[in-house]
């Protein structure tokens, strides 16, 4: 075989070297921080917030709470002085009367007496001035008690509004002229009278015992001289 000769350099000229390569260095690039959600502010808004809603809440219900307590106590308190005002009407061989008796736990302030026929409300003080109004007889013996705006019943004081006596022969017409007030017919006696709350009802002679929001508005006419 034959030997290759060894290449030599010549003298003089430099020798051949591979040229380098150029180095690039690499920068480093940071990548960009990925925001987390739950931060620490947003946890500490959230708790803050979400405090101040079961606070709210919390004072709702006790704000609720005290609200049913003072409307229960209020109850209470009027069903402690509630009035309870009845009016009836007796006789008997010899007499005839018209009462109102307060059957409640408070006095009762009696605001007006009124007299329906029909349709039309009439504003009445005396059942003896009713009577006289419309019959011609006179009544001999016999009381009246006038009712006015501010007459207070205790509780268990009655009030006699009318009476009278002298025989079931003068009494008949009186008998008959009242009771058919006390029937079930258009013609009725009540009264207006109210609380010391302020509270309101009306009793009337067919028995019937209601609140005034219950028993409606009603316009009221006047006798000549009643104004």
């Amino acid at each position: 075989m034959e030997e290759k000769p060894n290449k030599q350099n010549s003298p003089g000229k430099p020798e051949n070297r591979p040229a380098k390569k150029p180095y690039y260095k690499k920068r480093y690039k940071p990548q960009p921080t990925k925001k987390k959600f739950w931060s620490a502010d947003k946890i500490v808004s959230l708790s803050a917030m979400s405090i101040a809603l079961f606070t709210l809440v919390v004072l709702l219900y006790q704000s609720h709470i005290l609200n049913k307590q003072y409307e229960l106590t209020v109850k209470q308190q009027k069903a402690s002085v509630l009035p309870y005002i009845q009016l009836f009407n007796g006789g008997g061989e010899n007499w005839y009367s018209i009462k109102i008796q307060n059957k409640g736990l408070g006095p009762a302030f009696i605001k007006g007496l009124y007299i329906k026929e029909g349709d039309s409300t009439f504003f009445h003080y005396n059942l003896y001035n009713l009577y006289e109004e419309q019959n011609s007889d006179t009544v001999y013996s016999y009381n009246s008690g006038s009712i006015f705006d501010g007459l207070v019943l205790s509780p268990g004081e009655e009030w006699e509004l009318f009476s009278a006596g002298g025989g079931s022969s003068g009494l008949a017409k009186i008998s008959n002229f009242f009771d058919s007030y006390f029937g079930r017919g258009s013609k009725i006696i009540f009264i207006e009278y109210e609380s010391v709350f302020g509270d309101t009802w009306i009793t009337t002679s067919g028995l019937e015992n209601k609140t005034k929001e219950e028993y409606g508005d009603f316009e009221v006419f006047y006798y000549d001289g009643y104004k």
